[in-house]
């Protein structure tokens, strides 16, 4: 096993911006509360939301590969966006798999190769160009799944990410709790000095919670759920690619994967779930 320097650099930056919450919450440093724009707020408390942040990103940091990680925290920036898979484009994916079917009836060499050099559909193009290697259907078949399969592997490792960033806001939200507890009570015989220390305790507990049940598990779900609509497209394009290299019919291609599209998407996920 060799060091991974990426990891110990996330790792190191994740526990500084976690000691960093911590001594601004003791006030040891008083950085934050120097900036009047940062302290006015009252539910916007900064070294709480780094403690969260902080405790997170080292539990990722060590538990996954940073790319992954990278990937988990690029993710919600698309926490607004849609899947692409639908019902509409799997009836467009099927007219193009049909005039992809004549081509080749009418000039198999050529359509292939073309097929596979200026497909905007890199998952496709893959499909043609074992086609072109002379592979069987079967062989086809074996190579396409376990390709597909890695990609659908690779999508639910940032899913875990998610998923684990979710398990361990909350964690570090009771962390970053006891530290305001402790704060709070060496400001007994000081009433008025009291008030930072029970603020930190609970806002923390708050970030890690909201962090977890607003973001980090919601997006898990949802990237989920793209990854699955994902996989069972490509199995449909193959599908059909195969059907194409089987020199099929017009008509039994349609009405083959026609059967796709009766089936509901999120009918299948439950299905995968359960």
């Amino acid at each position: 096993m060799r060091l991974s320097l990426t990891n110990i650099i996330g790792v190191f930056f994740s526990v500084g911006i976690l000691i960093f919450g911590v001594t601004e919450i003791t006030g040891a440093t008083g950085y934050i509360n120097s900036i009047p724009m940062l302290s006015k707020y009252q539910f916007l408390n900064i070294p709480s939301l780094f403690i969260v942040l902080g405790g997170v990103l080292n539990a990722a940091f060590i538990t996954y590969q940073p790319k992954y990680v990278g990937q988990a925290l690029g993710s919600v920036f698309y926490l607004f966006n849609q899947s692409r898979i639908s019902h509409k484009k799997l009836s467009e994916d099927l007219k193009n798999i049909l005039e992809w079917s004549d081509q080749v009836k009418a000039n198999r060499i050529k359509a292939m190769s073309s097929l596979e050099k200026e497909n905007g559909d890199e998952v496709t193009g893959y499909f043609f160009s074992l086609i072109n290697t002379n592979y069987t259907n079967d062989e086809i078949k074996e190579f396409a799944g376990v390709s597909i399969e890695e990609h659908y592997f690779r999508k639910m490792v940032v899913v875990d990410v998610l998923r684990a960033m979710g398990g361990a806001a909350p964690s570090f939200g009771m962390f970053g709790t006891l530290f305001g507890l402790v704060v709070m009570l060496g400001q007994l015989e000081n009433p008025s000095g009291m008030g930072p220390g029970l603020a930190a305790a609970l806002i923390t507990t708050l970030y890690g919670i909201s962090l977890a049940r607003f973001i980090f598990y919601p997006m898990s779900e949802k990237l989920k759920n793209i990854a699955q609509q994902n996989r069972y497209r490509e199995y449909f394009m193959l599908e059909g690619v195969l059907l194409i290299n089987s020199k099929k019919s017009s008509f039994y291609i349609e009405d083959k994967l026609k059967t796709y599209l009766r089936r509901d998407l999120k009918g299948q996920q439950k299905k995968e779930k359960g």
